[in-house]
């Protein structure tokens, strides 16, 4: 089913390719992809599903935090080291809702440890992006005022994630096909 998903979702966007180049058969498309390089990269960008937001899955990020998260930190102390990794986290938002959620439970529960988030996504852009943890104004609709103060700094680009959160963060680019 995952293959057949993926498949489907490829043919779609390899239409619409075809469509903004106005091509109606797949073999012009693929001699239009070996005459213009630029397309490969566009192509290539299409396939990359990049879409992602803070906390995403309101429900999923809620068992996190309340279940998963005190289960893994409980036994946490000053000399510990918290490690996640986070594959395919295109911009980065749900590395750091990640980062935010785990911030948020030392802090209620009294505790401090140091934390790594590894994420990793094949996209070179999507991770520049993350790197630079600077995000539109529109976030506010995602997240709640409380944490907007707390964990965002406003500039004139948008917000930007505070240090102590992009420090808990490391992004690369990595293909967990070809470099698992």
């Amino acid at each position: 089913l995952l293959i057949l998903l993926v498949t489907v979702t490829s043919l779609r966007r390899v239409r619409r390719r075809m469509l903004l180049h106005k091509l109606d058969k797949l073999k012009d498309y693929v001699r239009y992809l070996q005459e213009h390089p630029n397309e490969v990269r566009d192509l290539f960008h299409d396939l990359l599903i990049n879409v992602t937001s803070f906390f995403r899955d309101a429900d999923a990020f809620g068992v996190l935090r309340e279940e998963i998260l005190t289960a893994l930190c409980k036994d946490k102390t000053e000399q510990s080291t918290f490690r996640a990794w986070v594959a395919g986290c295109a911009t980065g938002e749900e590395a750091y809702s990640i980062a935010i959620l785990l911030k948020e439970w030392m802090e209620e529960n009294h505790r401090e440890f140091k934390v790594q988030i590894y994420s990793t996504d094949l996209d070179d852009e999507a991770i520049a992006i993350a790197r630079a943890g600077i995000y539109p104004s529109n976030i506010t609709q995602e997240i709640t005022p409380e944490r907007l103060r707390r964990f965002f700094a406003k500039e004139d680009a948008g917000y930007r994630i505070k240090k102590e959160i992009r420090e808990m963060v490391v992004f690369a680019i990595q293909n967990v096909l070809k470099d698992p």
